[in-house]
């Protein structure tokens, strides 16, 4: 059990650390207000060895910038993000895989023909193959 608790202890150090990192070298203060942002204010979104995304939300005037920086060539780039979604929504959309253009073109085919409302194709959202079920109806 103590192990465990030191495990997580180094893992939260470790964030911490990174925390302080990306707050140092990619985004001191909020570009709208100029607030300094605080660690809590500061998501890892998704990390490699190639590159993080972090998310970054200002407690002053609630703007969200996005920043990915490239670890290899130790550069960054940010921009502002105007969304509704809270940080676990974009951490789990971050984590799906992408939609193939073919899959895209299924979908606009089955509207298209009528076989099925917008309303039946977000009921499949959560299943894998969205076109198999809805042509199989």
């Amino acid at each position: 059990m103590d192990s465990d608790v030191k495990k997580n202890k180094s893992k939260t150090t470790d964030q911490n650390m990174k925390k302080k990192f990306f707050l140092e070298h990619v985004a001191k203060y909020c570009d709208k207000c100029g607030t300094a942002y605080q660690p809590e204010n500061l998501e890892i979104l998704q990390n490699n060895n190639y590159s993080t995304i972090i998310h970054f939300f200002c407690e002053n005037c609630k703007a969200s910038q996005m920043a990915t920086f490239i670890q290899p060539l130790g550069v960054s780039s940010r921009m502002p993000v105007n969304t509704d979604l809270v940080i676990d929504e974009i951490s789990s959309f971050s984590q799906k895989s992408g939609i193939s253009s073919n899959e895209i073109l299924d979908v606009h085919e089955l509207l298209s023909n009528g076989h099925v409302t917008v309303e039946d194709i977000l009921k499949y959202m959560p299943k894998a193959k969205i076109t198999k079920q809805l042509l199989s109806r």
